[in-house]
Parts: C-alpha cells; structure tokens; sequence
C-alpha cells in the first residue's frame, strides 16, 4: 500500500489587518516624498522640467525670507474668489524640508486656498539652497505690487547678513542699481526708527531716504541719541498724519535744532499709491522731470497722462499751421 497521505484541511489564515488613517497618510507622505525628491531639478538647471504635482497644503511650512510684512485680507478674498472661479493659474513654488515642504514663491496663492478650505494644491518642487529661495521670494515680489521699498530694503539687508554677500541678489533680483541705491539709504536710520518702519513698511518710499541721508551727510556729527530721537519721533508725525511724507526731512532737522541745510538739496519726491512708489519728481532749477514706473502703468493710463499733459499745457495752439 502507498504511503497515507494526509488530507488535513489547512488552517486558515489570520485576516489581514487592514491599515488605519494615520498608517495611509504616512505612507502617502513617504511615497511623495520619495517621487518628489526623483524628480526636483537641479538649482545649476533651471530649465530642467518640472512637473506640478499636488501637495497637501496642511504639510506646507510659509518661506522664512518672505518679504512682505503684511498681507491685504481683501486681495486674499479677491484671489481665492478667482481661483474658485478660473482655477490655479500658476502653481505655487515649494523646496522639501525634512519630512515637510516650505515654499518659496505664491504664499498669497497658498493663503487663498486655505480660505477656499482646499486641501491640494498644485505645486512645484525644486531643490534649491536657503539663497536662492530667499532671492525667489524676493524676486516674486518685487515683480508684483504693492512691495514697499522698505521690505524691499528689509529682505536685502536680512540676506545680506545671513549669506554675507551680494552676489546672489545683484544677479537674481532685477533691480537696477540707481533703484538699489536709494534703497540703501535705509540704512540712515536707527534701530528704533527702523522697528517703526517695520510695523508700518508703506509710510516713506526710498526718494524720501535718499533726501534724508543727503541733508545727513551736510551736517556735523550728531549725538546718535538725539538721531534716534528725532526719527522716530518724525515716522511717529508721519505715521499719524501730522506731517506728510515731503516734510520729513524738515521735521528730523527740525527735531534736530537745524534750520536749513548748509547746502541747498535738489528737491525731488515720490508719488505713491498704498506706500509704493508709482512715479518719482525731481526738480531742477530749469525743469521739473516726473518718472513713471512703467510696470505700474498700462498704456491706455500712459497715454492718459500724456493727453492731461498737453490739455493742461500753457502753450494751447499749435506753432505754426502745420
């Protein structure tokens, strides 16, 4: 006879625990973040293809370096009401931070989504080290409204400190360098006057800095307490209304106990619109010279300017029958 073979029906399996929650969005995290990583391009490549992918907002941490120092309510509602309507034009910017992403450009975007209470969106993700995001974020900025020259002075001078150098910003931001000048000349005033400008970055543009530091550099040397003093005092008239912008410099020498400059000062001030300056004055002894900022215009406005300029001109007829 065979051998008897046995018949014993197996056992059956033990059902396989099904995964919880917390176990699927940690493997959903781990797994996108190993496709991103794949498929970042390089910061020396930045013509390398990017692919948006959608990314949680509740994983994204806001940029350190992010230059504005206050964002409008109204025009967050206004662009989440867009996108609700038109979709995410662009998508936003995001670099990978540990088992997180931190963004770099499109916070605005970001914060509209959240008042959509959306939980995707769409994003792109690229290595770049704590310089370049920090330019990006700048560079965004700068290229949109309503940055003020003091956050733009801010973030300068915070990259300046943190990286030591320049060299990023002169070849990532496209600021001309008369533009970076007057901007510098922030660094007149003093630490207090400058925590002032901070909690109102849209009072002063840069024209009325630059007219500062001038008038500054006519005087002796001063006693940096009464300095201080006098501007903050000054930003805390203009911060009220008491005073308007081209009486700043007055009202610091002024507090100074300095009647006029030793040295008359080529006049010149900023037309502004919600603290950016939209057009700069300057007043010569023959001329006064108005420059428009052309990214603040469309052409129908320009061409508007131009017909109020020849309506309004003291020269009504033509030179001539042409």
């Amino acid at each position: 006879m065979g051998a008897k073979q046995d018949v014993t029906s197996p056992k059956p399996q033990a059902a396989a625990k099904r995964p919880g929650l917390a176990d699927m969005l940690k493997n959903s995290l781990s797994q996108q973040m190993s496709q991103h990583r794949e498929m970042q391009p390089n910061e020396d490549d930045e013509q390398g293809a990017r692919i948006a992918q959608p990314l949680r907002v509740d994983l994204i941490d806001p940029n350190p370096y992010q230059p504005r120092m206050s964002f409008d309510a109204e025009e967050i509602e206004e662009l989440a009401q867009s996108i609700d309507e038109l979709g995410l034009q662009s998508p936003i910017t995001v670099r990978v931070k540990g088992e997180r992403f931190e963004l770099v450009t499109g916070e605005c975007r970001l914060k509209a989504h959240k008042v959509l209470g959306r939980i995707m969106i769409s994003s792109f993700v690229v290595q770049i080290d704590d310089e370049t995001s920090a330019a990006n974020a700048l560079q965004e900025n700068v290229q949109r409204k309503n940055l003020s020259d003091f956050e733009i002075f801010n973030s300068i001078m915070r990259m300046r400190a943190d990286f030591k150098s320049s060299k990023t910003i002169k070849q990532k931001i496209k600021i001309s360098k008369a533009h970076l000048s007057r901007i510098d000349a922030f660094e007149v005033f003093t630490p207090g006057a400058i925590e002032i400008l901070r909690k109102n970055p849209k009072i002063m543009g840069s024209n009325t800095a630059g007219a500062l530091r001038s008038a500054l550099n006519l005087l002796p040397e001063l006693d940096k307490t009464a300095i201080d003093d006098a501007f903050c005092k000054a930003l805390r008239d203009l911060t009220s209304n008491k005073i308007k912008q081209n009486a700043f410099v007055s009202a610091v020498l002024s507090q100074l106990g300095v009647t006029k400059p030793s040295k008359p000062i080529t006049a010149s001030s900023d037309i502004q619109k919600e603290g950016v300056a939209i057009a700069y004055v300057k007043d010569t002894k023959k001329e006064r010279v108005i420059y428009l900022d052309k990214k603040e215009f469309t052409e129908d406005q320009f061409k508007s300017i131009w017909d109020y300029i020849k309506s309004v001109s003291p020269t009504s007829k033509e030179k001539g029958a042409q």
